[in-house]
């Protein structure tokens, strides 16, 4: 008994089929890209499966939602609700491990580590999934999700330092001591942009699992002897994923250089505050 039912829900609609049990593996292992779309989820599946030519890694699923077990069980995989259901006799993932890389003609056995996010759930209730799946459906729609990037990046950070540095030059404090408290504020000053939470809180959200994520696929290069594919840069995984150590580095080094250049402008001519961030923003 090797064969499951695979079950695909994505926003759209729901997938259904028939698949062998180590491919439902990897297609559990391939949500380490955080796909939100059948479209996505199947080009993640290359990360552990050579591509074929004209044969899709989910070939066998078709438009319907069909839940009923076949030879050695069930597999939902929810991509909105984050959502993953094994009732199986052949395996049971979870959110770490390891599975076979498919060739395509298994002449050489390699194993490739994943790690999921913390934020997938893993249940083995074959029965009566669709409730949980639909209240964890239900709860991350209700959930905002702000732009992170957009004001670690864009005009909020900007009027932030901005209006700190005035600030601080007004009372003539020490410049390199005003950097490193203007920088400490931003990143622990809960912000209503953010729901309440600190910018410090969300880059550190994600980073444990964009940091796994780079080094699995940095070992798989290694032993395989060529690049993974990437994320789609119209991946939504791309445009939304959390922050993860190499960005956080760089992101360090912006905020003290446009401090920097806000208090370089200071020294260099005197202006009223309305004066200053009207110039120094943009």
């Amino acid at each position: 008994m090797s064969e499951v039912r695979p079950v695909v829900r994505e926003e759209t609609g729901d997938w259904a089929g028939t698949m062998h049990g180590s491919d439902v593996d990897r297609a559990v292992a391939a949500l380490s890209a955080d796909p939100v779309t059948l479209a996505e989820l199947e080009l993640a599946a290359e990360r552990f499966a050579k591509p074929r030519p004209n044969r899709k890694f989910f070939a066998n699923l078709f438009r319907g939602l069909d839940d009923e077990p076949y030879d050695a069980g069930l597999a939902v995989v929810d991509l909105i609700a984050r959502l993953i259901v094994v009732d199986s006799t052949y395996s049971y993932p979870g959110k770490e491990g390891d599975v076979e890389y498919d060739n395509g003609h298994c002449s050489k056995s390699v194993r490739l580590r994943y790690h999921l996010a913390d934020d997938w759930y893993f249940t083995t209730d074959g029965l009566h999934w669709r409730g949980l799946a639909e209240q964890r459906r239900q709860a991350r729609i209700a959930k905002p999700q702000p732009d992170a990037r957009g004001i670690f990046y864009g005009k909020p950070l900007l009027e932030f330092l901005a209006l700190e540095a005035f600030a601080s030059s007004a009372r003539q404090e020490d410049v390199a001591e005003a950097i490193t408290a203007i920088h400490a504020r931003w990143l622990l000053t809960p912000r209503e942009d953010l729901c309440g939470i600190c910018p410090r809180a969300v880059a550190i959200e994600q980073r444990h699992h964009v940091s796994w994520d780079l080094q699995d696929r940095s070992d798989q290069w290694s032993m395989l002897g060529f690049c993974p594919r990437g994320l789609d840069e119209s991946s939504h995984a791309f445009v939304n994923s959390g922050f993860g150590t190499h960005e956080l580095v760089v992101y360090y080094d912006l905020v003290r250089e446009l401090l920097g250049g806000c208090f370089m402008d200071l020294k260099a001519d005197s202006r009223s505050q309305e004066e200053f961030l009207r110039y120094e923003i943009p």
